[in-house]
């Protein structure tokens, strides 16, 4: 298990193996002062930096510092949340999107120092956590063709595939597959459920609430302990905005925190603290392939919501 204490010493608390070696910085460039820090990466003050955090002018990072400092977001909230813990076997929820991107090679960095540390460790005391994949394909609901979802696919394998072991399970299922096993009959049934919903944001939510009880299925039938979903706070503050607007605010509290644990499979959220600038950032500075499959604008609710919190975070970033 994950704690707060700094001189923790169980061998369920991942805590400790995890630290992280920071950049020392450079003392002669330092003293030099002046203009010279202003070029500078504002942690290590060795490298110039390649980008800014939301602080603007005021949070220049390098490359390395920025990496670091968005994993240490992500690792801070699965530690002090107990989010994933040596004997959990998770289920990282991939769209292909950025966030998810991002958070599939988080969890497998932590997954591979996990494998390190027990592969260093003689008694072997400390277990690996295991991971796996899922992809919700959602192609009987949208107008895409069969060559593009097929190509989709194809990268979404190759991603998976390309991380270092330990090796992680991938499951491509469609949505219609939470009605039944066969393909005709689920997409059938999906379709008269869709249709008897007449607007486009009850439509949307629909589809969401459908693609959190599809992973819950696959977790529940394959053994797995935790759903990983990428939910930055971009996202989070669509939904804050958005359950207001349609007189959601009862589980608003709930929707939002580091663990749902309302469901039979608690889902977690480590990437709470992290914008959407900063892992659309990182996936270019680090060439995380991404596949974006459902890039068009919404017309509901939804949509309107996200593009006035796109327009009052890009403001952040001036």
């Amino acid at each position: 298990m994950a704690c707060n204490s700094s001189t923790c010493n169980s061998s369920g608390c991942y805590k400790g193996y995890e630290e992280e070696e920071q950049p020392k910085p450079n003392t002669k460039a330092a003293v030099n002062g002046g203009n010279s820090c202003q070029n500078l990466c504002v942690k290590c003050k060795v490298n110039e930096p390649v980008c800014c955090g939301i602080g603007g002018e005021n949070s220049r990072f390098c490359k390395d510092c920025f990496k670091n400092n968005l994993y240490g977001k992500f690792k801070q909230a699965v530690t002090y949340n107990a989010m994933i813990t040596p004997p959990d076997k998770v289920l990282v929820a991939f769209s292909g999107g950025p966030s998810s991107r991002v958070v599939l090679q988080f969890v497998h960095e932590m997954q591979y120092k996990a494998q390190k540390n027990y592969d260093a460790n003689k008694d072997k005391s400390l277990p690996v956590f295991g991971v796996g994949v899922a992809f919700i394909d959602e192609s009987s609901t949208h107008s895409f063709t069969s060559l593009h979802i097929e190509k989709a696919i194809e990268d979404i394998r190759l991603i998976v595939s390309n991380l270092a072991p330990p090796s992680k399970e991938l499951f491509v299922v469609p949505i219609e597959s939470i009605f039944s096993s066969d393909g005709i009959d689920g997409k059938e049934r999906l379709k008269e459920l869709l249709d008897a919903v007449s607007d486009v944001t009850g439509k949307e939510d629909l589809l969401i609430r459908l693609r959190i009880l599809l992973l819950q299925k696959i977790a529940s039938e394959n053994g797995y302990t935790r759903i990983v979903l990428g939910t930055c706070t971009s996202r989070i503050a669509c939904h804050v905005i958005s359950a207001t607007v349609k007189g959601q605010g009862y589980s608003l509290s709930a929707d939002i925190q580091y663990v749902d644990s309302r469901w039979e499979i608690p889902v977690v959220l480590p990437l709470r603290d992290c914008p959407a600038q900063e892992l659309n950032t990182l996936c270019s500075l680090d060439g995380l392939k991404i596949v974006e499959l459902l890039n068009g604008p919404c017309s509901g609710i939804n949509g309107l919501v996200s593009s006035f919190v796109k327009v009052l975070q890009a403001e952040c970033y001036v």
